[in-house]
């Protein structure tokens, strides 16, 4: 049976590291959504970076998530 896709939103979650507390690495993210279907990967990155440049502690890594409705064929 085929599968057809269609876009549903993509986000972008920026996690940062706080450090060590109490002996164990403390990891927080922030999430932004609303970012448009034809947004390159290389421009979300660049905008997770300079986000991250207006925050205390350093970035670990950026994570896009992309949601797709999955509609089964007839």
């Amino acid at each position: 049976m085929p599968v057809t896709t269609n876009f549903v939103s993509n986000k972008v979650q920026v996690r940062s590291n706080y450090g060590m507390v109490d002996g164990k690495e403390v990891i927080k993210s922030k999430t932004y959504s609303n970012l448009k279907a034809s947004a390159a990967n290389d421009d979300i990155y660049a905008v997770a970076e300079a986000l991250a440049s207006l925050q205390v502690p350093t970035m670990e890594e950026v994570i896009k998530v992309e949601s797709t409705l999955l509609i089964p064929g007839v």
